[in-house]
């Protein structure tokens, strides 16, 4: 099934890099990729001539970017399972991204985190956490500025999960669907930092996910005498994994994760690719 993939630009060498591994990590699977980018020209109170003149400016510059971007696809001609559309907004980026989201169907959101690891951290203000707070109803993909090589074979995500609140099916198909697509496994870590059994309800969200990931090769982890986030950081050290998935929910563990009252969790930013599970109604 054709897949549709947003992905944000500001013509940067960063946002085409972003775009390259998009092309990829999905080159086996026919997509429709819609290159967006928004500018935001501010309203003034007078609709002068010079206002005018700016914004007309503002979009032929974003229109002739798009376009450039365009002849750069083009001239590359890899796959023919990938179409492109180039979207040109004058908004706040996550208003122009819930509207692609909505008007499209986007069944996920590809974008990059300046620097090495990836900054996904809520407690602090930035445009990724900004956009994956405000955008709703579907997944992000967050990629480190310096990316690495998947390795051909043994590749996984690690899934952290507390099991105290029930996931529905379509809020873990993004995660099933990069499962397939990149012929990966799924490693669902759970942190047992109270050194507690796990509740009837525990036990039963757990057996739950047994059932969501029935298709694809996936185990379950326990690490106990340790935080959070020093978990996860250990459990993907350790075994080189390639991606993490986080759900965010809004009073679950990605919140939590990120609490400013525990100063090591502030400090959480991963510098494998971060894919963000949304809550949905």
């Amino acid at each position: 099934m054709e897949k549709k993939i947003l992905i944000p630009t500001n013509f940067t060498k960063h946002a085409w890099n972003t775009l390259v591994y998009a092309l990829n990590l999905y080159k086996n699977i026919p997509c429709t990729f819609f290159i967006l980018n928004a500018y935001e020209v501010p309203t003034r109170i007078s609709l002068s001539r010079n206002n005018n003149t700016e914004l007309e400016a503002a979009k032929a510059e974003s229109e002739k970017g798009l376009q450039k971007t365009l002849q750069g696809l083009n001239f590359r001609q890899e796959n023919n399972r990938h179409q492109f559309e180039t979207i040109s907004r004058n908004k706040d980026l996550a208003e122009a991204m819930q509207e692609c989201v909505d008007t499209h169907n986007i069944d996920l959101i590809l974008m990059v985190s300046r620097g090495e690891n990836v900054s996904i951290n809520a407690a602090f203000e930035s445009e990724i956490s900004e956009v994956t707070e405000k955008v709703e109803n579907c997944p992000f993909l967050v990629l480190p500025e310096l990316m690495q090589v998947l390795p051909e074979s043994n590749r996984e995500i690690v899934f952290p999960s507390t099991f105290k609140f029930p996931f529905k099916n379509k809020e873990v198909v993004a995660l099933i669907d990069m499962a397939f697509n990149l012929n990966a496994s799924i490693r669902i870590l759970y942190i047992d930092s109270d050194n507690r059994p796990l509740t009837k309800e525990q036990e039963q969200n757990r057996e739950t996910l047994k059932t969501y990931f029935a298709e694809v090769d996936f185990s379950f982890h326990k690490l106990t005498q340790t935080t959070l986030t020093s978990g996860v950081h250990l459990f993907i050290e350790s075994r080189d994994s390639n991606f993490l998935a986080l759900y965010k929910r809004k009073q679950g563990f990605f919140s939590k994760l990120f609490s400013q009252r525990i100063k090591e969790d502030i400090d959480f930013n991963p510098k494998v690719p971060v894919l963000i599970l949304k809550e949905l109604e």
